[in-house]
Order: C-alpha cells, then structure tokens, then sequence
C-alpha cells in the first residue's frame, strides 16, 4: 500500500512542479527507497526544500518518511527515505548554501 501511494505522490509531485524538478523511485529498499530528483529547479527555492516537500506530501497521504542521506550530482540528487517507526519524528537535513559567482 505504502508503495502505491508513493509513486502516486510521485505523479502528483511531477505535476505540480512541472519542468523544474521531477522525481522518480529508482530503487525500494527493505525499510524505504531510493528517489531521484532532477531538473533545473527554481533558484529562489532551496534545492533541499523539493526533498521536504515530497516527504510532507507523502505525511498529508498517511506514509511518514525521514530523509536519511543526499548524494548531489550535476542536475539533481539521490534521496535515500525511510519509512517511519511509530514515535519517530522527520528530521530534515540541513540545507547548503552554494554560491555562484559570475
């Protein structure tokens, strides 16, 4: 059940974010499952608040996630989630600040 609501999550995330981030699971672990965000994302936006925002779309659906580790890579990242025990809080990983200089 928790797997069908996430990849409908998923739909819905792509939707509603359009061109500028999509996501995709490209793996399920035993406890969670492996997302790939990619796109250009929104500048004015913090890039860790899309992995955020897909764990709090999935809590409003009833399947409580943490985030357990980013790896970054040009154009997007990998996001390791794991489903939450009863009693155990998010946590969100702090967000990086990059600086762009032209």
């Amino acid at each position: 059940m928790a797997r069908d609501i996430v990849e409908s999550v998923c739909e819905e995330f792509n939707r509603m974010h359009g061109s500028e981030g999509q996501v995709k699971v490209v793996e399920w672990l035993g406890d969670g499952f492996v997302a790939e965000f990619v796109g250009s994302f929104c500048v004015t936006c913090g890039f860790y608040d899309y992995f955020e925002d897909f764990a709090l779309m999935l809590a409003r659906r009833g399947v409580r996630v943490g985030i357990v580790s980013v790896e970054e890579f040009e154009g997007g990242a990998r996001v390791v989630y794991r489903f939450l025990k009863e009693g155990e809080e998010q946590r969100f990983v702090p967000e990086r600040v990059v600086l762009i200089y032209e």
